[in-house]
């Protein structure tokens, strides 16, 4: 697994965007609705085969699939093809077309409350210039900032990390350690959730209790609550669910019984729909008086994510002799290819609720990119010129500067 620090922006200014020819793409056959259920499926379902990509023995770990889902989303819009297909193949289960997941998210992103912020951007080098249906695309449906860049100046990555602070209201600083010359274009997606407890813990009920962690016992500080709350106990487990004040948001948290293990209980429940049962238990639980104490804490998280994407079946837009990016760019040259997926998570629980962020990045390269070369041109001695009508390839004015003072 390749890991790595982590990395988004203001207003629009001006992609020099050449259209180019495209591929003819399916458009969407489903209805609103359809789009909505097939995208709470999608996002599900590829929430459990992320998170159980890899080995979450013994560490802090926490993911936003749905931020690396987005950030995914805005890339197959670039791709054709093969590579199309096997990047909707693992981000809906081929359930969707990119029309479809396209609209869907745009539809998840207007539906988004004052407690739950997603902001997506584009940073180009400024040597390229992206399809002006692409750059579309993705500004309509993903509702993307975009900004060209000189990635031969590090000034740029703090432009870019800047962006990602302000897009996670400072709960992450930044995903990028440095711009490199060669890459093509950062594709990034931000989340940042912050939202207080319906029912906040008193500040003087926190004390320092013993946290039995895998490593050895922690002393540690708790919130402590008495109060009513949904719960059930399911494959051996409990399930608990913490409302927030929109309610339309819950925490739930699930402690195997007593001699369990946490790691155990996953295993068991990797082909079992794991997200959406957290869905259907909590129809099923009922109200109980419950005196709570649970860990107040803190967590940073970061990965790159190549390696579990590849397990799951992404593999062609990894592969720089197979990817077809050929949307993306307003030429075919230089031929794109996915070089890292970074993604970078923080949490933070306490006694007046919950803050959490994320920030998936989708850094392309290209394959083969021609060296940046300084050409000086001095204009000393007699040179034709004109003023062109491109639209409708006439020549507005020719002329030849002999003597600039005759």
């Amino acid at each position: 697994m390749r890991t790595c620090t982590l990395s988004l922006l203001l207003l629009l200014i001006g992609f020099s965007a050449i259209a180019m020819p495209l591929q003819e793409e399916q458009g969407t056959t489903l209805s609103g609705e359809q789009q909505t259920a097939l995208f709470t499926q999608s996002v599900q379902a590829f929430s459990d085969k992320l998170f159980f990509a890899a080995d979450v023995a013994g560490r802090n770990r926490m993911i936003s699939p749905l931020s690396v889902l987005l950030a995914l989303g805005m890339t197959a819009n670039g791709s054709v093809g093969a590579t199309q297909q096997e990047m909707l193949a693992v981000l809906t289960d081929s359930s969707l077309t990119v029309e479809d997941l396209n609209q869907a998210s745009l539809s998840y992103l207007k539906s988004a409350g004052k407690e739950l912020s997603i902001a997506n951007s584009l940073w180009l080098n400024d040597r390229m210039d992206l399809s002006s249906r692409f750059l579309s695309r993705v500004r309509k449906n993903y509702q993307a900032e975009a900004r060209n860049l000189d990635f031969h100046t590090q000034k740029s990555t703090k432009v870019i990390n800047d962006w990602v602070s302000d897009a996670t209201r400072g709960a992450i600083d930044g995903i990028i350690d440095q711009v490199q010359p060669d890459v093509i274009l950062y594709l990034i997606n931000a989340i940042s959730f912050k939202d207080a407890w319906r029912n906040e813990f008193e500040e003087r009920s926190t004390r320092d209790m013993t946290f039995h962690a895998k490593t050895g016992d922690i002393r540690s500080p708790f919130l402590n609550q008495t109060s009513h709350y949904r719960y059930l106990h399911q494959n051996g487990a409990s399930y608990l669910y913490l409302p927030y004040k929109n309610e339309r948001y819950a925490m739930t948290a699930i402690l195997p019984d007593e001699g369990g293990d946490v790691y155990t209980f996953l295993d068991t429940q990797k082909r079992a729909g794991f997200s959406s049962s957290l869905f259907a238990y909590l129809q099923q639980a009922e109200y109980e008086n419950i005196t709570l104490s649970f860990p107040k804490f803190e967590s940073n998280y970061a990965d790159g994510l190549v390696d579990e994407l590849q397990r799951l079946g992404m593999k062609r837009c990894f592969d720089a002799s197979l990817a077809d990016f050929s949307a993306m760019l307003a030429s075919n040259r230089p031929d794109a290819v996915i070089d890292e997926v970074l993604h970078k998570t923080f949490i933070r629980v306490d006694e007046t609720g919950t803050e959490a962020a994320a920030v998936t990045a989708v850094i392309m390269k290209a394959t083969s990119m021609a060296p940046t070369e300084t050409l000086r041109l001095l204009f000393d001695r007699p040179f034709f010129y004109a003023i062109l009508d491109l639209e409708r390839n006439i020549p507005l004015f020719m002329g030849v500067l002999d003597n600039p003072k005759p």
